[in-house]
């Protein structure tokens, strides 16, 4: 349909394992301003992505060593803390600050504020897509646009919120050739849609905050457990735009590391004075021919939500810091200037509460087929399928 740009729709593109993860980091930049010993930081991640690739031998099992995925992996670490950079103390520290910066990745990627709320047992059945990441050179919505153009005019319909869900009922439409429906879609304007089937494609924090009042009758209790035992959490982007570049034309993601953290000590639970240190740094856009000087940053979690707290002014103070100390000893070609800031806001919006699902402790991948289920659950039910689900989960 033409809505890829030519590098994205290339055939080899689509045949890399990248795992999920970005690619390497081009720089990775300490928090006292120096660019970190590239050896150092590749020995670190290798490990990191060595324990998570062993997680999976725990898939089925019904005795895991540890509930969390963050338990396991830190367990794991400090086995090997004394042979870590042979046993050199400062190099050690170097790799454990950066093992902390992978941990904060893995929970943007997860979805979730630590990957101590990510069951280990079920982890191993989430299976990552071969191919790069591919972006819409006419914007996300260029997919929505060429869906919508199929249709016919006037089947969307636009600022229809929704108030509840009737099912299991008998709902006489007007008319004189007037015939009953199960189920009734009643709107916060008023009006009302009878349907013999209903697509719920709102996203599992919605359905999290939601469900009790929007179905009437409530959701069988087995869904609505499979409801509150999955996770749901916040991955926010953050943007930056400058007039000039400060990093090389060749670097792809400026990683930045907190050179005081271990993962085998407790975060500051500070958010206000240290939200910005759960930033796992900026991947930069290409080409910047299409969108300009632009990083984009990812921070997930509790730290997340409270960046949606901050007005544009507090986040962007933020976000200066961050870069000119990223430069305050390292070879930047010029000082970063101030960027313009756009982020997004995904537990604000009311109808998502929250970015993506993630199997939390407590919970498996049963519960994802649950959710998925339609309903009525009997299949031999004279009027099947009134609900199904499609959200995030």
């Amino acid at each position: 349909y033409g809505l890829l740009g030519p590098e994205a729709a290339r055939e080899e593109n689509q045949q890399v394992e990248a795992g999920g993860h970005p690619p390497m980091p081009s720089v990775t930049y300490g928090s006292s301003g120096k660019v970190l010993n590239p050896k150092a930081v590749r020995e670190a991640r290798d490990l990191f992505y060595a324990l998570l690739a062993s997680t999976r031998a725990f898939q089925g099992s019904k005795e895991p060593p540890w509930p969390s995925v963050g338990q396991y992996v830190r367990a794991e670490i400090a086995r090997t803390v004394p042979t870590m950079a042979g046993g050199q103390e400062d190099a050690r520290r170097l790799q454990l600050a950066v093992l902390a910066a992978c941990l904060k990745l893995e929970c943007c990627i997860s979805g979730t504020h630590s990957m101590d709320l990510v069951a280990l047992e079920p982890f191993g059945e989430y299976v990552s897509l071969p191919g790069l990441d591919c972006t819409f050179p006419g914007g996300y919505s260029s997919l929505a646009e060429r869906l919508l153009s199929d249709l016919p005019e006037g089947t969307v319909l636009l600022n229809k919120a929704v108030r509840t869900i009737q099912w299991k009922g008998s709902f006489r439409e007007e008319g004189d050739d007037a015939r009953l429906f199960p189920v009734r879609v009643e709107c916060e304007d008023g009006d009302v849609f009878l349907a013999d089937h209903v697509i719920i494609t709102v996203p599992l924090g919605f359905l999290k905050e939601h469900h009790q009042k929007f179905f009437q009758p409530p959701l069988p209790e087995r869904k609505a457990q499979a409801i509150r035992n999955l996770g749901f959490g916040t991955n926010n982007k953050i943007f930056l735009e400058f007039e000039e570049p400060f990093w090389e034309p060749e670097q792809q993601l400026l990683e930045v590391v907190w050179e005081d953290e271990s993962p085998l000590e407790e975060p500051s639970s500070d958010l206000e004075t240290s939200w910005f240190k759960k930033l796992i740094g900026f991947v930069v856009l290409q080409p910047p021919e299409q969108h300009g000087h632009v990083l984009c940053g990812f921070i997930a979690g509790k730290e997340s939500e409270h960046m949606e707290t901050l007005n544009d002014a507090e986040v962007l103070s933020a976000m200066t810091r961050g870069t000119t100390s990223m430069c305050s000893h390292s070879p930047c070609p010029r000082t970063p200037g101030t960027p313009s800031v756009l982020r997004s806001r995904w537990r604000s919006a009311p109808y998502t509460l929250g970015s993506y699902s993630y199997v939390a402790v407590g919970s498996s991948g049963d519960d994802i087929d649950v959710l998925a289920q339609p309903l009525p659950e009997d299949p031999r039910d004279p009027q099947p399928l009134q609900l199904l689900f499609a959200g995030e989960a």
